[in-house]
């Protein structure tokens, strides 16, 4: 896995020097309550301080409906086998986990793609009796997913999610056709390269990495392709949205309160806040932490604009947030994408931090 580029503080940035944000305290001041993990990364517990940050997948579930998840789990196997097949250096993903370098999976579609996407365009006619409006919903719902794994690989910096997006957005193109044979054949190529992305993504992806569907207000976090948490979320209000693009976890602190960076009398002020555990992966105030004053049926799409809508934290259930705190090390990725199904490019094109994962905005909240 190629290293994931450190955070860094931006010149003129308040965090450090005027004491706000997870990282007030230089690394040489902190308190003695500091626990060293195995690999090197400081986990904090028992202190109290202050949190600043700034105004401003299963991706929705991932792409099939439940009558269609046995033949996609068919595809990714299928998929994981042409990429082995048709892409140098694949196989050796296969043996060792290596990720796939930038060049591995660029260039035309193989012979082998192009057979397995006929072939499987002559099953679906059969399959949907000819039905062209079965055909387009099929394929728009595995469309919306191979661009939401798309924009989480684009923001990985992923070199062969352009070949394969280019791919699944040649076949999006032809869905506006009327005849039965294009229009199973956009369906069958739409699922095969959304789901080579989504088995890319699993294969030469980070080894543990975070996702945040801001559509979905779906956390899911994966340990070499296997989900270890898949939790419904509750992200930053409109107004103090969490921030969009590829960051990672920077900071772990047990227990921990919540102090508003703004003054009482701001409509953003809040009180004093205890929470049990927070992993913050922004240095403007950004974690995912329990909410105690937020019932878990209240999480998950929607709630963004609701009545427990964060100042731009991640609210999780506490078992939830529990496994992640122990699971995480402090670098682990973490992604936030609009999630919304729309092209990878709109998608990315929205995003709130820079190139090294600092926002671009002020400070947010609990």
């Amino acid at each position: 896995m190629r290293p994931f580029a450190p955070l860094q503080t931006p010149p003129g940035s308040r965090n450090a020097a005027d004491g706000s944000g997870p990282s007030a305290q230089p690394a040489t001041t902190l308190p003695a309550m500091v626990r060293s993990t195995a690999r090197g990364s400081q986990e904090h517990y028992n202190r109290t301080n202050t949190m600043f940050a700034s105004a401003s997948s299963l991706l929705s579930r991932r792409m099939a409906p439940p009558s269609l998840r046995p033949r996609r789990t068919l595809l990714i196997a299928v998929a994981i086998v042409a990429l082995g097949l048709s892409v140098p250096g694949a196989n050796a993903v296969a043996r060792n986990g290596q990720s796939l370098q930038n060049a591995t999976l660029e260039g035309a579609p193989s012979a082998a793609e192009d057979a397995a996407v006929q072939a499987e365009a002559t099953q679906l006619r059969a399959r949907y009796h000819g039905d062209p409006a079965a055909l387009v919903t099929s394929a728009q719902a595995a469309l919306s997913a191979g661009r939401n794994d798309a924009t989480i690989a684009f923001f990985l910096k992923r070199g062969w999610a352009d070949r394969l997006n280019a791919a699944l957005e040649r076949y999006a193109a032809m869905l506006g056709r009327a005849d039965i044979r294009s229009l199973a054949l956009a369906d069958a190529g739409i699922q095969h390269y959304a789901t080579q992305l989504h088995a890319s993504l699993m294969q030469s992806g980070p080894a543990r990495l975070i996702t945040i569907s801001l559509q979905a207000q779906r956390l899911t976090a994966y340990d070499r392709g296997r989900v270890v948490v898949d939790t419904l979320v509750t992200t930053g209000r409109p107004a103090l949205a969490t921030d969009v693009g590829a960051m990672q976890i920077t900071r772990k602190d047990s227990p921990w309160t919540m102090r508003s960076p703004w003054p009482k009398g701001s409509p953003e002020w809040y009180p004093d806040t205890p929470v049990r555990m927070v992993l913050w992966f922004t240095e403007n105030g950004e974690g995912l932490h329990d909410a105690s004053w937020q019932p878990d049926a209240t999480l998950g799409p929607g709630s963004q604009n609701g009545p427990f809508a964060s100042h731009g934290c991640v609210h999780l259930p506490l078992p939830a947030v529990t496994t992640l705190f122990q699971w995480a090390p402090i670098g682990t990725p973490v992604v936030v994408y609009p999630g919304d199904g729309s092209a990878a490019a709109t998608q990315v094109a929205q995003q709130t931090v820079d190139a090294a994962g600092n926002p671009l905005g002020g400070p947010r909240g609990d």
